[in-house]
């Protein structure tokens, strides 16, 4: 007869030990070739896979194949492309290289930097990344700008995010009010600022625009939003409005109450659940 408990024992053991051997291979397995032979495919699944899988692959004469990908029609292999340059030598020419892409004139090269100093989270490239966000020529490339200042996190790069509120682009005024959302005043700390700063931002003409900085209202809880969210509950917009009801369940003020219960009746589905969760935190 099995003696079932030990029979179990050595299942769970045998599978433990390949669940290690699985971690232990993350990041590894690669080789030059096999780089280079994803990179001819030019399939952005095998490309991203494979520089995932060569995180720790010492390959110098890969450098140069990767560079090429920052331009890749990706923007999946684009991310991965500068995540992976991070770890090689090549970290300091590729920062002065970005750089200089932002400086130019083709706004394409600067959405394709943009992204790649997202990957590479170095706060150095704040002033920079702020000082295009001032002016960007396209919503492309001024929404990537924004959107690697919130992935380097610098607390830096808020100043240069609530100047872009007023952009005259509503993609970039969309992605800086949600960038304000990713940066750090420390590691595991968030940002604090008050609201004022959104206050246009709630009526903007555009749906985006208003959702997003209701979603930052209510992430910031900063309760002088209150009015202006209740005001949103109105809104035109059934995004717009399940965001305000989610904004103020996250501020708990008593004031939401007769709003939120009134959103129980809102025609859309998802504004009616929102509101009735954040009427129990209220509660």
């Amino acid at each position: 007869m099995i003696n079932h408990t030990r029979y179990l024992t050595k299942v769970l053991v045998v599978t433990l030990i390949a669940g290690a051997a699985s971690v232990a291979q993350a990041g590894r397995g690669s080789s030059g070739a096999s780089i280079k032979a994803a990179i001819a495919s030019n399939s952005a699944d095998a490309i991203v896979s494979e520089l995932e899988r060569a995180e720790f692959l010492p390959c110098v004469g890969c450098i140069s194949e990767v560079i090429k990908l920052v331009d890749h029609d990706s923007p999946k292999v684009r991310d991965v492309a500068g995540w992976w340059l991070t770890r090689r030598g090549a970290r300091e020419e590729m920062l002065t290289s970005m750089h200089a892409r932002l400086g130019g004139s083709d706004p394409i090269a600067a959405r394709n930097a943009a992204q790649v100093l997202a990957a590479m989270r170095d706060h150095t490239s704040v002033p920079v990344l702020g000082s295009y966000l001032k002016q960007p020529p396209d919503e492309q490339s001024g929404r990537a700008a924004a959107r690697a200042l919130g992935s380097i996190g610098h607390p830096a790069a808020r100043a240069h995010l609530v100047t872009a509120f007023s952009s005259s682009l509503p993609g970039v005024r969309a992605a800086s009010v949600s960038a304000i959302r990713d940066l750090r005043a420390k590691i595991g700390e968030r940002v604090i600022m008050d609201a004022s700063a959104l206050a246009p931002l709630f009526a903007d003409a555009d749906a985006e625009v208003r959702r997003e900085a209701a979603l930052t209202a209510g992430y910031l809880g900063d309760k002088a939003a209150v009015p202006a969210l209740i005001a949103q509950l109105s809104d035109s917009d059934a995004q717009v409005r399940k965001a305000a009801a989610w904004a103020l369940g996250e501020l708990k003020d008593g004031t939401a109450r007769p709003a939120l219960q009134a959103a129980l009746n809102d025609a859309h589905p998802f504004v009616r659940s929102i509101a009735t969760a954040a009427l129990k935190k209220l509660r």
